[in-house]
């Protein structure tokens, strides 16, 4: 017979989110949430093979996404050096 989860699944949902969306390691995420980060990774792995990793992003979307964080990442360093 298998055990409940400790964690309820709206919870389980948001930390998949979490990590499909952050740029942060998922072991920082565990450690945030306080849950292990082999129970998370797992979690991840098994919404990741039911298909549950999320709404499939537009190539396009996600090539203005990665040009707009690098330009922010340059207005950063442009704001530093005139510090």
């Amino acid at each position: 017979m298998s055990r409940r989860s400790k964690y309820p699944e709206q919870f389980r949902r948001d930390a998949i989110e979490l990590v499909n969306t952050s740029d942060r390691p998922l072991r920082q995420i565990a450690r945030e949430l306080g849950v292990n980060h082999e129970t998370l990774r797992s979690w991840v792995n098994t919404a990741k093979q039911a298909g549950e990793v999320g709404p499939v992003e537009d190539p396009a979307v996600a090539d203005e996404v990665q040009r707009l964080r690098k330009q922010v990442a340059e207005l950063q360093k442009e704001k530093e050096i005139l510090r």
